[in-house]
């Protein structure tokens, strides 16, 4: 099928904060994103931490990569406050209003102001490199990445060593990203769309990877729903195209891309495979996988 001129999404913040927006509007249930926390409060590893850091009296070093506005990472650290007091949260976010946001909610919310933060509008790559300039060896007792592996650079070994490296000796890691076998990740790979970051989404993989390096994994999905109607029945133009955008990540994709390319993606929508009908509505199953890793001691970093 014949290739075609692009702007990726994400090379447009912009566009796709107002993509990510609608897509967030039509996604349910609208806790969704935060399912995963949980999953991280309750795990053995936290508790165990928390028991030495009271003996040493450090902080517990909280990571977030491509942490967004901050919904997640916030439940989180609230989360951790009830359990330890001293918090010290890195925010690696290259957004910069979804960096400000998340800020203004820290600076808005009395009990995330117990936590140290520490902001770094960079990219997670920026990040690493960053800290090899200072030789900055410092670790993380949680790290979280959700949603953003799709973006860093350097193919799967260099996302994961990097993670790796700043992950302590009995810290938890925990990787939210596409179900391999949903609809959302089968379209990112569709023979058209080439240029979405679809290599670094298969958890089968990103799961083998680290526990090539020693860590032990455990994975969960998610229930998350996205209602897609309006893609068909053009009710409200703008939401339309900007989910379509969100979908491809290329923007004003219905302009950008050939006719046959566009009714292919139409096509490939309507199939039963990508979405079902319910209750006059179409919608498509998004729901993502948690990987969650924990870093067990003498585990190699490379």
């Amino acid at each position: 099928m014949a290739d075609f001129e692009y702007v990726n999404l994400k090379d447009d913040p912009e566009h796709y904060e107002t993509s990510f927006a609608v897509f967030n509007d039509h996604r349910y249930p609208r806790n969704a994103r935060e399912a995963w926390v949980p999953m991280v409060l309750q795990h053995g590893n936290i508790q165990t931490s928390i028991s030495k850091l009271e003996r040493s009296g450090e902080s517990m070093r909280v990571l977030g990569i491509g942490s967004g506005t901050g919904v997640e990472d916030c439940k989180l650290i609230t989360g951790l406050l009830e359990r330890y007091q001293r918090i010290h949260s890195t925010v690696v976010e290259p957004n910069k209003h979804y960096l400000r946001q998340h800020q203004e909610t820290v600076s808005s919310t009395e009990n995330l102001k117990k936590a140290d933060w520490d902001w770094r509008q960079q990219s997670w790559d920026e990040f690493l490199t960053h800290r090899m300039e200072k030789n900055d060896s410092s670790k993380f007792d949680v790290i979280t990445s959700v949603h953003s592996i799709y973006y860093m650079q350097g193919g799967l070994n260099a996302a994961v060593d990097g993670m790796v490296d700043c992950l302590k000796d009995g810290g938890v890691l925990l990787i939210y990203l596409r179900n391999m076998d949903g609809t959302f990740n089968e379209m990112s790979n569709w023979p058209w769309n080439k240029h979405h970051e679809g290599n670094l989404s298969y958890t089968p993989e990103i799961r083998k990877s680290f526990e090539k390096r020693g860590l032990l994994c455990e994975n969960a999905v998610f229930p998350e729903f996205c209602d897609v109607t309006n893609i068909f029945e053009r009710r409200n133009e703008r939401d339309a195209r900007h989910l379509e955008d969100f979908m491809t990540h290329v923007v004003n994709f219905k302009e950008r891309a050939p006719s046959n390319i566009y009714n292919d993606f139409m096509k490939r929508l309507q199939e039963p495979r990508t979405t079902y009908r319910e209750n006059g509505r179409i919608i498509m199953d998004i729901s993502p996988n948690a990987i969650i890793a924990r870093k067990t001691s003498g585990c190699a970093d490379r």
